[in-house]
């Protein structure tokens, strides 16, 4: 998964290096963060070639012009066992110099979330349109399901105007709609009375 930011791609990476291996990635472009190392000691990296020198975690290589790119990095472990390694790094032109603050809300989507869900016992769609998700700022994603049971069909729509002519997904039994990065209302109408929707978000 990648995160597009001010004309940016950052992908996020992880790889497990034996001790004492050495590791090329081909996929480098214009930017390059270290964001975790597991080891005792400074991960070793060497970029397009250049003497291999030790890499701490936070730090940024940013050093290429507009229309320059990596060519490749290769990693190296000096510990003695093998060490968890997680990276970000850009697949286009860096137009600005991302701050912290905003590589770690990057970060913190490409890494994808562990707490912070919302879900419930199914809702009851009738033919009037209700209230399935609120307002949510802080939101990554959501997904709604109609039960597989259900004899009608349920519409998806971002305000209680929602009908079965206005919608953003028509969702017969057992299908279902996911979206990211809307943070506002979503509402239900069904065609029948007493159709089930399973919902979430986090």
């Amino acid at each position: 998964m990648s995160k597009e930011k001010e004309g940016s791609k950052f992908v996020f990476r992880s790889m497990t290096l034996a001790a004492g291996k050495v590791k090329r990635i081909d996929e480098i472009a214009s930017f390059f963060m270290l964001v975790s190392n597991n080891g005792t000691k400074d991960i070793k990296i060497s970029i397009d070639d250049d003497p291999f020198s030790d890499f701490p975690v936070g730090y940024r290589y940013k050093e290429k012009k507009e229309d320059e790119y990596f060519k490749h990095i290769d990693f190296k472990n000096p510990n003695a066992g093998s060490v968890i390694l997680e990276y970000i790094f850009s697949v286009g032109i860096v137009e600005s110099t991302p701050t912290l603050a905003d590589l770690a809300d990057i970060l913190e989507e490409l890494r994808g979330l562990s707490t912070g869900e919302i879900w419930d016992t199914e809702k009851t769609v009738t033919t009037s349109a209700s209230l399935v998700m609120a307002v949510n700022a802080s939101r990554h994603s959501g997904s709604v399901q109609a039960k597989s049971t259900n004899t009608g069909k349920i519409y998806i729509g971002y305000d209680n105007t929602v009908s079965t002519t206005k919608w953003i997904a028509e969702l017969q039994a057992g299908q279902a709609y996911s979206f990211d990065d809307w943070l506002g209302t979503i509402y239900a109408r069904a065609t029948a009375a007493n159709q089930k929707l399973g919902y979430g978000e986090h």
